[in-house]
């Protein structure tokens, strides 16, 4: 799939986000940041949809050059009826302006305590992956997979596959 041709335009600044978008594209997305119209952390499989959803619609109005707009978000969601485990979730939105597509990246398991902590204290996952890692602007980096794997899976690669589930509809000829 050559998307050489196509010009993305990223709802964030996120340096994460845009590695995604340019291992998925092999080009560099004009990024611009955009509200997600939701809050700062996602609870809900359905919030975080439609926070990548009003992303990579608002870059697309923002950016008129653009092919299409992409918004990734993360966020949590709790399965109540396999596991009653708190899920991390990464969301690529695809839009261009008359299509939607969707993508997801990998549900990987996060600690409960976790998630307790940020329903109590209003705090971002990211604030709880920064202090267990001693550092600071972990998700733009590996980001709670990185910490959680020892390394082994990232933030940028999980959004990878997410920017390339929701891209494929339009590049590929088998979807026409």
């Amino acid at each position: 799939m050559d998307m050489s041709a196509l010009r993305f335009a990223l709802g964030t600044t996120n340096q994460a986000k845009k590695t995604a978008v340019v291992l998925a594209t092999g080009t560099e997305p004009v990024c611009l940041a955009v509200p997600s119209g939701v809050s700062a952390q996602p609870l809900s499989e359905e919030e975080t949809i439609a926070g990548a959803i009003n992303r990579a619609k608002a870059v697309l109005d923002r950016v008129p050059n653009a092919d299409i707009g992409l918004g990734l978000e993360g966020g949590l969601t709790f399965d109540d009826r396999y596991t009653n485990q708190w899920y991390l979730l990464s969301v690529c939105a695809a839009w261009n302006g008359r299509q939607l597509c969707l993508g997801k990246g990998l549900f990987f398991p996060i600690p409960n305590k976790a998630v307790e902590r940020i329903q109590r204290e209003g705090i971002e996952l990211r604030t709880i992956i920064d202090e267990w890692s001693g550092t600071t602007g972990s998700n733009q980096r590996g980001g709670a997979y990185g910490l959680l794997t020892g390394g082994r899976i990232r933030r940028a690669e999980v959004f990878r596959d997410a920017v390339i589930a929701a891209v494929t509809p339009f590049v590929s000829a088998l979807y026409r």
